[in-house]
This record gives structure tokens, C-alpha cells and sequence, in this order.
């Protein structure tokens, strides 16, 4: 696995304009702060391995990819729910917590194959 600099620095912008487009939906709203830095973290942990790195495997960096493609559009589908129908602090924080965990988790275990 190798990491292009220039490319994970582009994924980490694109992900705190995402995360700066969260916070404005929810602008108003209660914990509207707490929704836009957890959405971008959550949309720089899935943009990184889709953007900014390059693996040994083709077969792996391709599962790899698309996983995180998955998960950044089921984060962008949940970030933008709670933020457009209000934030509950706690369904919030479990919600997205745990799908981040789960994520990562998985992300781990496929970077550890060597080949496909």
C-alpha cells in the first residue's frame, strides 16, 4: 500500500466541503456543529481509501474502493437525514458511531489480504 500525497490531500478537502455542506443544512438546528466535524471525519475515512491510496492488488484495491464508495454514500444518506429532520444526540452519535466502527473494522481485515 502506498500513499499519494497529493490525492489524500484532496480527498480530506473534499470531505470537509461535504462536511461544510452538512453543517449548512443543519445550520439552526440543536448540535448542528457536532453534525458537520462527524461528517467529516466519517466522509475523510471513506474518501482516503477511494482517493488517496494505491494497493499491490488490483482485485484489492478494487474491493476496496468500492466498499468505501458504499459507505460514503451510506454516510452521505444518513449525515444529510439527521441533518435536514433534526439532530437526536444520542440516535446520532450511535447511528453513525456504529457504522464507523464496522467500517473501519472491515477496512482493516481487506487490507490485510494480499491478493484476491
Amino acid at each position: 500500500m502506498k500513499t499519494n500525497f497529493f490525492l489524500t490531500f484532496l480527498s480530506v478537502v473534499l470531505a470537509s466541503l461535504v462536511g461544510y455542506l452538512v453543517y449548512n443544512v443543519a445550520s439552526g438546528k440543536e448540535n448542528d456543529m457536532l453534525c458537520g466535524i462527524f461528517s467529516f471525519i466519517c466522509f475523510a475515512a471513506t474518501l482516503v481509501p477511494v482517493m488517496g491510496l494505491q494497493f499491490e492488488s488490483n482485485g484489492v484495491g478494487v474491493n476496496i474502493r468500492v466498499f468505501s464508495v458504499l459507505f460514503f454514500v451510506l454516510f452521505c444518506v444518513s449525515h444529510f437525514c439527521f441533518a435536514g429532520f433534526g439532530i437526536k444526540m444520542p440516535t446520532y452519535v450511535l447511528v453513525n458511531g456504529i457504522l464507523l466502527v464496522v467500517f473501519m473494522a472491515i477496512l482493516y481485515k481487506m487490507m490485510g489480504i494480499k491478493s484476491v
